[in-house]
């Protein structure tokens, strides 16, 4: 739960903070909920980006599992299954805008999807950190 939390709030932002700069903060949520729901991507429409919210946040909590499976089950390093999830986000988003048109790929350039790849990587690592953080008692 704690690294799904960190991953999903760490690239939430960076969606908001992307949107934001193209003119909507709304916008990268649409167009996740566009996809699904073969809509054209439209700011105003508040139950595309509400349900957009709600498949991005579920998503990052389906890679974190896939993250703490890599990590605890096979035994890769956080840093190598953290590079691993932001890879295979990065090609599913690709393949997703190439197969329907629509999607994070379609509307973020090549930068910014590079950077929310790093933001989910970084983001998965961290989350790890807290998760397993030693508690100290007084």
């Amino acid at each position: 739960m704690i690294v799904g939390g960190v991953a999903a709030a760490a690239t939430t932002g960076a969606l908001i903070a992307m949107g934001h700069r193209m003119g909507s903060a709304a916008v990268p949520f649409a167009a996740i909920s566009a996809t699904v729901f073969r809509r054209t991507v439209a700011s105003g429409a508040v139950g595309l980006v509400f349900t957009g919210i709600v498949l991005h946040i579920t998503v990052m909590f389906v890679w974190s599992v896939v993250f703490v499976w890599l990590v605890d089950r096979l035994r890769w390093s956080s840093m190598i299954a953290g590079v691993f999830i932001g890879l295979a986000q990065f090609a599913l988003s690709w393949l997703v805008a190439w197969g329907t048109g629509e999607g994070l790929a379609s509307i973020l350039p090549l930068g910014d999807r590079i950077v929310f790849a790093l933001i989910l990587t970084m983001s998965l690592v961290v989350g790890m950190r807290f998760a397993f953080f030693p508690l100290r008692s007084a």
